[in-house]
């Protein structure tokens, strides 16, 4: 049975839509002056995540920016209605607009257009119009998506992570050479500069040899992480195109994409909270870690590491998830550096992204970081634990973008205009990124280390020699050893 799409009221939707206006119609995006140099997206993909984007190109097109919606595809024909949210024993009057039919109409399409308004992907593909698309699909998707968007000469805003797995991120990367295409991944904590500023003072030698890293991400949520996703009845296999959904017709490197509907069959958690399921996303590991993973590796300039372990499993959150609920990741590089982050949805308690070296240690703060100078001559003085805290040497302020993901699709459309495959979070910083978080997921897995082999390109079990070879690792002058040291060593004079 089809779904229902009431109108939405328009006081109620100028709030949701932060003020874009609801019916523009889309062949009037083309009378808007400047409107032959604006870059015309299509969206694939059309969940939660998928409204904030259609929300800011619908404003950023009325305000000229550069910028046109054209087309929408999404598997489910979606839903438009008002109901009633219940939560921490508060009842509020909420607004739910997601799925193909409403996402049209936020764009401006009649949402009978069978061109415009698709749920098969590879249809938007074969519109001349569309110079770029923006991936909001489950993880399992990006890959194949991408690799045909830039086929079919499509620039992407793909969200993170960037594919499911080293081999995809690899073929996405080369196939953006390949294209001469302009990726960008949703990483959008990537536009705030202070981690190239933080950069450029490591580079310098301000905090002298980096060694240790750490960030995280911590969340707590009664209903358990991602169940807060709405499930409705109008999900029904009449209004979703569920074999599409679940991938398995369709493979990357020789690997489909995902369990067929015998293997998998129809459900709504599945659909609406496919986070939570290991054949669509990695959960904690590869959702939540990628951002502080991302930014740590622009930072400290790192990108592929010798070693990676993880720990962690399914401890609190046990109502039919398939993802831990809490997971360590350790990465030791070749460089001398090791980087442990943390993800946990069952404790909100924050932990500092933090960068140590042997003179001093950055840590970041809103609007900026802090310099901690550490003098090794002075000896080892901190305590354990953090009585009060530290006064830092140095403030270095930095100018965040008020929107990060505005600020990001600002850089990202400039440089399709420029043809500048250098986006703030472009493909190569996708590929570290997916290939360390899917190390993790695996030493979880299998409870085994795994590196990467940077001559192959691809993630092999770890080397258990890795910790004999010192010398690939060595940094001299790092210490200055006292004098009685002299007495050190195998002697046969006593």
């Amino acid at each position: 049975m089809a779904v229902e799409h009431r109108p939405v009221d328009r006081r109620k939707f100028f709030q949701a839509t932060a003020g874009a206006a609801a019916t523009l119609a889309a062949s009037s995006y083309a009378n808007v002056v400047g409107s032959n140099a604006r870059v015309q997206i299509g969206f694939l993909g059309c969940g939660g995540r998928a409204q904030a984007h259609i929300n800011l190109l619908v404003k950023l097109a009325l305000d000229n920016r550069g910028v046109a919606p054209v087309a929408v595809c999404d598997v489910w024909d979606g839903l438009e209605e008002e109901y009633e949210h219940t939560f921490g024993g508060t009842s509020t009057r909420r607004q739910f607009s997601q799925g193909l039919y409403p996402s049209a109409k936020k764009c401006g399409l009649n949402p009978a257009d069978r061109n415009r308004v698709v749920k098969d992907y590879r249809k938007l593909l074969d519109l001349k119009d569309v110079d770029a698309v923006c991936i909001t699909t489950p993880d399992h998707w990006h890959a194949r998506m991408t690799l045909d968007a830039f086929a079919a000469g499509k620039d992407v805003y793909v969200e993170k992570p960037m594919t499911r797995t080293p081999g995809e991120a690899l073929a996405v990367s080369d196939a953006a050479k390949k294209h001469n295409r302009v990726l960008t991944v949703g990483m959008q904590t990537l536009a705030d500069p202070v981690w190239n500023v933080a950069h450029e003072r490591i580079r310098a030698g301000r905090i002298g040899h980096v060694s240790h890293l750490q960030a995280g991400v911590f969340r707590n949520d009664i209903r358990g992480q991602w169940r807060y996703y709405r499930l409705a009845s109008q999900m029904t296999p009449k209004t979703i195109d569920w074999d599409l959904f679940l991938g398995h017709r369709f493979e990357v490197n020789g690997e489909k994409l995902g369990p067929t509907p015998l293997e998998q069959p129809f459900d709504r958690a599945t659909f609406a909270q496919w986070r939570c399921y290991q054949p669509f996303s990695g959960g904690p590991t590869t959702d939540m870690l990628s951002h502080p993973l991302a930014r740590m590796l622009v930072a400290s300039g790192l990108r592929y590491p010798t070693r990676v372990t993880a720990g962690g499993g399914l401890f609190l959150e046990q109502d039919g998830r398939t993802v831990p609920d809490l997971t360590t990741l350790i990465a030791d590089f070749d460089e001398g550096t090791q980087l442990v982050l943390t993800a946990a949805t069952t404790s909100a308690y924050p932990q500092e992204d933090v960068i140590r070296g042997r003179h001093g240690a950055i840590k970041f703060l809103k609007g900026g970081f802090q310099i901690l100078h550490d003098d090794p001559r002075g000896g080892a003085g901190l305590p354990a634990r953090i009585e009060t805290t530290i006064r830092p040497t140095e403030f270095v302020p930095v100018n965040s973008p008020k929107n990060d993901t505005e600020a990001l699709w600002e850089n990202f459309l400039d440089c399709v205009h420029r043809r500048d495959a250098n986006t703030m979070a472009p493909p190569e910083l996708g590929t570290a990124t997916v290939a360390i978080t899917s190390m993790a997921m695996r030493s979880l897995n299998e409870g085994r280390a795994f590196g990467w082999d940077t001559a192959r390109r691809e993630m092999v079990p770890a080397d258990v020699a890795w910790l004999t070879r010192h010398a690939a690792r060595a940094r001299p002058g790092q210490t200055e050893p006292p004098d009685y040291m002299k007495l050190a060593g195998p002697r046969t004079d006593g």
